[in-house]
């Protein structure tokens, strides 16, 4: 019974963060650890969507560009292993 209860707490927690507009995996972990009391700590925390349109959308640009080099060029990846020259 406390088992389900702490998994329905887990999903409740990561439902109400993700219309928050945070990571739902992220807080589904954090539910799972603090239970209830992570129901209650996705309430309090802070709305990351924005009601202004254009903020958003220069959110949303510059997430954009911070992940453009990691997607744009493959070549300049760094290898750990030590290969035949």
């Amino acid at each position: 019974m406390i088992v389900e209860i702490w998994i329905l707490c887990s999903i409740v927690t990561a439902v109400v963060a993700a219309l928050r507009g945070g990571h739902s995996l992220r807080w589904l972990l954090i539910g799972c650890v603090l239970g209830p009391v992570g129901i209650i700590v996705a309430l309090l925390m802070p709305s990351l969507k924005s009601e202004d349109r254009a903020a958003a959308a220069e959110q949303n640009d510059n997430a954009e560009n911070d992940a453009r080099p990691l997607l744009e060029d493959e070549a300049h990846t760094v290898s750990a292993k030590q290969g035949d020259d």
